[in-house]
């Protein structure tokens, strides 16, 4: 929690759907090489845990920094925005604001399609990339524990994820509603990642079409993943314009930092739907000038609901119960945390005085010495056990009370 003798918080700071739209967003997302440029950067600030969740939704960065604006210039200096921009759509949460929102934002609760659970896919995986960076503390970790098991328990004993809940759903739910019927149209899927293996999986269970392709920039990794479907067809990514000539319907879910999709790469001449879900974007806006072409964006889609929406909603109590009990149990641990400084003080104390007593006592019979050690050892034990006892009981007057304890027996926390 701290990066030598500096005291340190827990913040976080991020932007989301809620006041900022896909475009401002969009300056703020950080691609995988931003993301080991931005560690390595904290590395040399001194910063020992910071987690990065950069997502179609929202970018959060949460770590512990003297100041919140530590995290705030990273994040411009690291991406395509400005400080002044940033602070117009920005939210700061600090300690235990930020701990109830990341239970929360786990659980499905502030996603923009409620109980969309690709959420905690995408926090398990940036939680792996700041261990892999050496950018996870204990405090962080537990914590992050915590809100995993939340989150599981929540879609496990309530029904806050009936239905379908994804983005890629709710896109599929568009065409539907568009359309009337999927059969006989052709749809393409612009990037695998987990957005775009999602959308494919979804587009096979709930959708009648049966003429779907599949796009990537690295062909390897469409091999591997079109060997667990029988009709799917893989597309050349080298030849763009000619895949999507044939297209009726555009799935975008890359990754990549440029502009894929532009207006010199797709059939003007027919109707043509774009469903954007990339990040960073990847469709050059100025496709929506064809009259022929329905460019539909992440934001475009909070809007679709299903018949379960309501359903969901009503779970919402429920699950902030859950959410309670966990963080109760991370805030125990945290409270305990702080104790172990001090109790580990007191033994130490308690351990000098023995140390002095038992030579005195046993200075004429030193065959004394090892059971007046074994039980002075018992005697510390039943000691400390009582403090702690009294701190774990007393949340409330625990802090009062370590600071008696540091001040009766002279320990110095360093």
């Amino acid at each position: 929690m701290s990066s030598g003798q500096k005291e340190t918080k827990l913040y976080l700071v991020g932007l989301s759907f809620k006041k900022a739209n896909q475009e401002i967003r969009n300056r703020y997302s950080l691609a995988n090489d931003k993301i080991s440029e931005f560690f390595q950067d904290a590395k040399d600030k001194g910063i020992d845990s910071l987690v990065i969740l950069s997502t179609c939704n929202r970018t959060e960065i949460m770590g512990f920094v003297e100041h919140p604006y530590v995290i705030i210039e990273m994040l411009c200096r690291h991406s395509e925005g400005s400080i002044d921009e940033l602070m117009k759509y920005a939210y700061v949460y600090k300690q235990d604001e930020a701990v109830n929102h990341l239970f929360e934002l786990a659980a499905g609760i502030k996603s923009q399609i409620l109980g969309d659970y690709e959420i905690i896919g995408q926090l398990k995986k940036a939680v792996k990339t700041s261990k892999k960076n050496q950018l996870l503390d204990g405090n962080m970790d537990r914590l992050l524990g915590y809100v995993v098991q939340s989150s599981k328990k929540i879609k496990n004993t309530t029904t806050i994820s009936l239905g379908t809940t994804s983005t890629s759903y709710a896109g599929i739910q568009y065409l539907n509603e568009k359309y009337k019927s999927l059969e006989g149209k052709k749809i393409a899927v612009l990037g695998i990642g987990d957005i775009g293996r999602s959308t494919v999986k979804n587009l096979v269970k709930y959708s009648d079409c049966k003429d779907i392709t599949i796009i990537n920039r690295t062909l390897p990794k469409a091999e591997k993943f079109i060997e667990e479907f029988e009709t799917i067809r893989l597309g050349d990514f080298l030849n763009l314009k000619e895949e999507l000539a044939i297209q009726d319907v555009l799935f975008v879910c890359s990754s990549a930092p440029i502009q894929l999709i532009n207006e010199e790469n797709i059939n003007t001449k027919k109707e043509f739907t774009i469903i954007n879900l990339s990040l960073p974007n990847s469709v050059d806006i100025r496709v929506k000038n064809s009259s022929t072409v329905d460019l539909v964006m992440l934001d475009d889609l909070s809007s679709v609901t299903d018949s379960t929406l309501e359903a969901r909603k009503q779970e919402i109590p429920k699950a902030l119960e859950i959410i309670a009990f966990y963080k109760e149990e991370y805030d125990k641990w945290t409270s305990h945390r702080k104790f172990t400084p001090v109790l580990n003080g007191l033994i130490d104390t308690l351990k000098r005085i023995q140390d002095v007593e038992v030579k005195t006592a046993t200075k004429n019979n030193p065959e004394l010495a090892d059971f007046s050690n074994l039980l002075s050892e018992k005697i510390i034990q039943k000691i400390t056990n009582r403090f702690a006892q009294h701190l774990k009981n007393d949340s409330k007057m625990a802090p009062q009370s370590l600071e008696v304890i540091k001040e009766i027996f002279n320990i110095t926390i360093e």
